[in-house]
């Protein structure tokens, strides 16, 4: 990962010096494939401006390991389970199928439409008459616990 992650932070130094703005760290990761929490990045120097503060890519690469092996840096089966929670208005473990959609289609990255239908077609039980499902199961499908 180490030749990616320098081709990564290349397409990002737009002066050509070696050096990537700390700017820029959260999205060199997300490019990387990684789904490292905010919280971890600015733990490991981002910055909220660019042009504050620079790194050598050789650096980047130290801090790509580093928030590999950082705890708490992505979201956990006990995240997903609370989030949902939020959205389980009878407290019975069901959500509506339709407010799981606007989040997935909607929220943070974006997933086309269609490839939430894909998703529901593979990972949820049916919706009720009420349009409710049990998420339990989802997120259990989902994390690769079922």
């Amino acid at each position: 990962m180490p030749r990616l992650s320098k081709k990564i932070c290349d397409i990002y130094d737009w002066d050509g010096k070696g050096e990537l703005d700390l700017f820029f760290l959260g999205d060199v990761m997300y490019a990387l494939g990684m789904n490292t929490t905010k919280k971890v990045c600015v733990g490991l120097g981002q910055t909220d401006e660019e042009g504050k503060k620079f790194s050598k890519f050789d650096d980047i690469v130290e801090k790509v390991n580093a928030a590999k092996v950082a705890p708490d840096s992505s979201g956990t089966y006990a995240d997903y389970v609370e989030l949902l929670k939020l959205y389980d208005k009878n407290n019975n473990g069901t959500m509506m199928l339709a407010e799981l959609e606007n989040i997935l289609a909607n929220l943070g990255d974006e997933i086309p439409k269609e490839d939430v239908q894909k998703l529901f077609a593979e990972l949820c039980d049916p919706e009720d008459e009420d349009g409710f499902f049990p998420y339990m199961p989802f997120v259990d499908r989902l994390t690769g616990k079922a």
